[in-house]
């Protein structure tokens, strides 16, 4: 794979990956004030999700790129739809 291709395709995903950090911070603002009601949905979660504690459980990897929040997260962050 040539460099160009590879370095195409790095700011294909970061962009991608801009756009749903932009879609979470969204979905959960509209959550937190009411816009979007989703008890219902929250109702057929199963009761232990867990927890991610690092980014590294979230990503899978051993990537040295940090995400922007440090905090951690729940899976149950991670589904929550329309």
């Amino acid at each position: 794979m040539s460099t160009a291709k590879i370095n195409r395709l790095s700011t294909q995903a970061e962009a991608e990956i801009k756009l749903l950090q932009e879609y979470r911070t969204r979905l959960i603002s509209d959550v937190v004030t009411g816009k979007l009601d989703v008890r219902e949905d929250a109702e057929h979660l199963p009761e232990d999700l867990g927890t991610i504690d690092s980014e590294d459980d979230y990503l899978g990897s051993d990537d040295e790129d940090s995400l922007d929040d440090d905090s951690s997260v729940s899976l149950s962050d991670a589904t929550d739809k329309d």
